[in-house]
């Protein structure tokens, strides 16, 4: 996909989905803002893509907190004088517990993060994005969709999400700025492997996803920069989920997700 000329913000991009989002849209020619909490890291990846003949730019920034949000936007347009295309991919999913068992605690921290914090990031790209064509795409998940034990709080933030880009697409659709988020499945991030080591993940992933697999990384970041490009200039206020299937086959999980659940690090005993 052609990005040339075009400045992007991509949220969480030091590892995972954000890091392989930032490659793609800086091999398309895009200057990219790589961005998490880690000073370092960021740092770091920005290094490696510059040295590979690409546009980056490390600003380190806590994707929840106000003033870093408005940091990492104006230091984008400091640098490179416009902006065009944000990927907000920050997410946590601290607890497995029963949603009646979550602490108050994390509840709070699940939501804003989860849930302030990309709107937050809306608010302060609003008044830069370009007009028309600029682009904001969230990254989902499938427990927006379905009741999974030990996830409700991660489930209910991410359907907050899935809100929040339809009515953002309806308050900014009329100058020329697109809203829209991809819905991952199953994905080999730090997240999953939370679980992936646990007793029968593998198996299940595979029985109850049609391509038998899970998806990587890249995989995710191809359906992103899709919806940040002009190729889906006309979609606007949508969720694409991309996960191999796996939402088709909901059914064919049965108990097996209890007793990997009951296995995972934060479960009770």
């Amino acid at each position: 996909m052609d990005f040339r000329g075009k400045v992007a913000i991509v949220t969480g991009s030091t590892r995972g989905i954000g890091l392989a989002t930032a490659r793609m849209l800086a091999a398309g020619g895009a200057h990219v803002a790589i961005s998490s909490r880690k000073a370092d890291a960021c740092q770091g990846v920005a290094d490696k893509l510059n040295e590979e003949g690409l546009s980056a730019l490390a600003i380190p920034a806590h994707a929840a907190r106000d003033e870093d949000l408005a940091r990492l936007v104006g230091a984008t347009i400091d640098r490179f004088g416009s902006l065009d295309i944000v990927v907000g991919n920050v997410a946590i999913n601290p607890v497995f517990d029963p949603l009646a068992d979550v602490a108050e605690d994390s509840w709070a921290k699940v939501l804003d993060t989860n849930v302030s914090g990309p709107l937050r990031l809306a608010r302060h790209a609003y008044a830069y994005l370009s007009r028309p064509g600029g682009a904001f795409v969230l990254v989902s998940s499938v427990n927006a969709h379905f009741g999974f034990v030990g996830s409700g709080a991660y489930g209910i933030s991410k359907a907050a999400v899935e809100q929040m880009v339809r009515q953002l697409a309806v308050e900014w659709g009329p100058e020329g700025l697109r809203v829209n988020a991809v819905c991952p499945g199953t994905t080999d991030t730090d997240m999953i492997r939370e679980l992936a080591d646990r007793p029968g993940f593998a198996e299940l992933t595979a029985r109850s996803t049609p391509l038998g697999r899970i998806a990587q990384p890249e995989d995710i970041a191809g359906s992103i920069c899709f919806l940040a490009s002009a190729k889906s200039r006309h979609v606007t206020g949508q969720v694409l989920v991309v996960d191999g299937g796996q939402s088709i086959m909901r059914g064919q999980y049965g108990p097996d997700v209890k007793r990997i659940r009951d296995t995972s690090p934060n479960s009770k005993e």
